[in-house]
């Protein structure tokens, strides 16, 4: 999978800088990394990334409310990081995928690979990360009409 843009919304360093090492070695460009809601927004709207990552508690504002308008405002795919959301709670904010706290180097690149195979072509390969929800959100799997909203790649 070729590398894409994306912005890391996660108000501890350590864990924020620990994300970027991981992204950025399997070829992902980092654009920039929020500390709060207001500047995870800030950066969508300035640099349009392909993909954003972000933590729920972020400095206490709602890392949620910031996943809705990113996909609201810029049709930018939100996949979470934390550990304090359920997965049903994810599917309702209608974000890409979940990956707990602590993650590990593999399930983080694992569900960001499934969910931007997913939001590329409709399809993901087997197995399935237990963080990834594309298919989920889709309905069932039966259903011909339903197709995912095209991926977009930021122009570099």
């Amino acid at each position: 999978m070729t590398g894409v843009r994306l912005i890391i919304a996660e108000d501890q360093l350590l864990v924020a800088l620990d994300m970027e090492t991981i992204v950025t070695s399997a070829g992902h460009e980092v654009c920039g990394i929020a500390a709060n809601a207001d500047e995870a927004l800030t950066l969508v709207a300035e640099h349009r990334p392909d993909l954003a990552l972000l933590d729920v508690e972020l400095g206490g504002t709602d890392g949620l409310e910031a996943a809705r308008l990113i996909m609201d405002r810029w049709q930018v795919p939100t996949l979470l990081v934390t550990g304090h959301v359920t997965m049903e709670i994810a599917r309702d904010v209608g974000v890409v995928g979940l990956v707990r706290k602590p993650f590990t180097e593999r399930t983080l690149l694992a569900t960001i690979d499934a969910c931007l195979d997913w939001l590329n072509n409709g399809v993901v390969q087997q197995p399935v990360p237990p963080g990834f929800i594309g298919p989920d959100i889709a309905g069932p799997e039966d259903d011909d009409t339903y197709r995912p909203a095209p991926f977009r790649r930021s122009e570099s």
